[in-house]
């Protein structure tokens, strides 16, 4: 279970939607340590620059971005759950704005979407094994 939440967190990571280490932390960082999120325009920018969308498309996907860091920034700043618990809770909100951002694709879309989502999990997969490796 922790491995696919922190394997969703890497998509949206590298996909410039979330600031992993704020989300996962068990106190929040300072301030000056923190990452900045970008703009749910931005992510869609992202996103359109590799799925081609289509200006309704943009439309309906921007406010579902924004839903989604407003819940994940409420969950960084969460101090009463532990980490397993935040990894739960992040996975279910991934979960729901992808059900949702794949409702608005058409399948050649959403097929691209999933090899991203594979692509950025294979990162996660070896970076981690990186940090893992004794040195």
């Amino acid at each position: 279970m922790r491995t696919k939440g922190m394997a969703a967190l890497s998509l949206f990571a590298v996909l410039g939607i979330a600031a992993p280490s704020a989300i996962c932390a068990k106190t929040p960082m300072p301030a000056a340590q923190e990452k900045s999120w970008p703009t749910p325009d931005e992510v869609v920018a992202k996103l359109d620059s590799k799925l081609g969308l289509s200006a309704d498309q943009k439309a309906k996907i921007t406010p579902i971005v924004a839903d989604r860091q407003d819940k994940l920034k409420a969950l960084a700043g969460d101090t009463s759950s532990t980490r397993p618990q935040k990894a739960q809770k992040m996975k279910a909100i991934y979960d729901e704005s992808d059900a949702k951002i794949k409702a608005v694709l058409n399948d050649d879309q959403k097929k691209k979407y999933d090899e991203m989502q594979a692509e950025m999990r294979d990162q996660m997969r070896e970076r981690r094994q990186q940090r893992q490796a004794p040195q």
